[in-house]
């Protein structure tokens, strides 16, 4: 385990503990969910107005989904090293089938507007 020291504004310390297998892990679930994304064709920029936009895309939520998957697994169980660069790369590839198959069933579209909405 690495420690960074960071100055900031002369003021505050601030120590990040990082792994460098940990980050890789996080960078790994996000592009395999990314290459997956795209080998099933899920779109990379939601519709347009994207405030208003409930289509999946790579960028959000697949990319978001991936992160948060990794981080509950490895939080949960603990995978370092190597192992935690496999599960990073499963929890990729999972969060972009559950992005084109299963997001549409869990979180469905809204029907119509909400009152005091134009």
């Amino acid at each position: 385990m690495k420690t960074f020291i960071y100055l900031v504004d002369h003021l505050f310390i601030m120590i990040i503990h990082v792994d460098i297998l940990t980050v890789a892990s996080y960078v790994l679930a996000v592009l395999s969910a990314i290459i997956v994304g795209l080998a099933l064709r899920i779109p990379l920029l939601p519709e347009r107005p994207i405030r208003y936009s409930f289509t999946a895309s790579i960028i959000f939520p697949t990319s978001v989904i991936a992160l948060g998957l990794y981080a509950m697994v490895f939080k949960l169980y603990g995978f370092y090293g190597y192992e935690g660069i496999i599960i990073g790369i499963v929890t990729g590839i999972v969060s972009a089938l559950f992005s084109k198959f299963l997001l549409g069933k869990v979180l469905p579209k809204p029907t119509g507007q909400v009152e005091g909405e134009s």
